[in-house]
């Protein structure tokens, strides 16, 4: 990666909730070389700064389940005055994420669903 040097990745990936976004944000930060990883589930983007070949984060991405396409790939701009973070306004979760859904009747049984 030395030849190429640092680069910035855009991709587009779907958040459909709080845990997917977890879930890229884990798997992506398995890669070495990785100096900064931004989430922005409005725009569904996320943006690697890093020595880190973009077809290997993208494959990263696909691993965890999400569909991912580059929009960019070049160096990195200073961005001090960008806007600061928002928080995300997405669902605890979704039903992509929620597997087992476990319900007590009144009479003392359960249901597992």
């Amino acid at each position: 990666m030395g030849a190429q040097g640092v680069l910035k990745i855009v991709l587009t990936v779907e958040f459909y909730c709080l845990k997917c976004k977890v879930l890229v944000m884990k798997t992506i930060a398995t890669l070495t070389g990785i100096d900064k990883i931004e989430i922005d589930a409005e725009k569904s983007t996320v943006t690697v700064t890093g020595e880190v070949d973009p077809v290997a984060v993208v494959k990263q991405v696909r691993k965890a389940g999400k569909m991912a396409d580059i929009l960019t790939i070049g160096p990195p701009k200073d961005e001090k005055d960008e806007e600061k973070d928002k928080p995300c306004k997405l669902p605890a979760c979704c039903p992509r994420c929620e597997h087992i859904s476990i319900t007590v009747e009144q009479y003392g049984g359960c249901v597992i669903m």
